[in-house]
């Protein structure tokens, strides 16, 4: 079984970074984008299997990507991977909109990320 190919988009270079580096050294094909404009081309171009996301960004926000990326191509799963908090409101209208999954930030467990990465790319 061949590792799911990810593009994620976040404005914290550190978690860009961290995500990268569990990744990719474990065979994953990971691209990077830190805006959700370039994140979308990313997405166009390498066709992943999915998407890490997060909410909050300058420009256009995890919201916006998500509908442009549903209305382009609806096959990527979308995880988002925020430390946005509403008490779930958000969560619950993301997964309504078509994201496949939510983490909270700070990520409590990579591993768990990643079997969730896994479960996306091969639904």
């Amino acid at each position: 079984m061949s590792k799911a190919k990810i593009v994620a988009i976040d404005d914290e270079v550190e978690f860009i970074d961290m995500i990268k580096s569990y990744f990719e050294p474990r065979g994953y094909d990971i691209t990077v984008a830190i805006r959700g404009t370039r994140g979308i081309e990313l997405v166009k171009e390498k066709k992943p299997d999915v998407v890490l996301m997060d909410l909050k960004m300058p420009g256009i926000d995890g919201d916006e990507v998500l509908s442009l990326l549903k209305s382009m191509d609806p096959s990527p799963k979308v995880i988002f991977v925020t430390a946005y908090d509403d008490g779930g409101k958000t969560k619950a209208r993301l997964l309504k909109m078509g994201a496949y999954a939510y983490f909270d930030k700070p990520v409590s467990s990579l591993r768990e990320l990643e079997e969730m990465v896994n479960k996306a790319a091969n639904t």
